[in-house]
């Protein structure tokens, strides 16, 4: 018979921790017309966020 090597389980961190980080929960929430609303969640990504910020707030001094 072949060898199959053993699978080893390794734990870093807590199973609860670890889906407390991963829940998305909302950050803010920005209307900005009558019927439009932006809402932004933790955990985007610095890049994204800029560009978001630059198309919905292109006219602002």
């Amino acid at each position: 018979m072949d060898e199959k090597p053993e699978i080893v389980r390794i734990k870093l961190e807590d199973d609860q921790r670890r889906a407390q980080l991963s829940t998305a929960t909302k950050a803010f929430q920005v209307k900005i017309d009558t019927n439009k609303t932006v809402v932004v969640y933790n955990h985007i990504q610095g890049y994204i966020l800029d560009a978001l910020m630059k198309a919905v707030f292109a006219n602002a001094h």
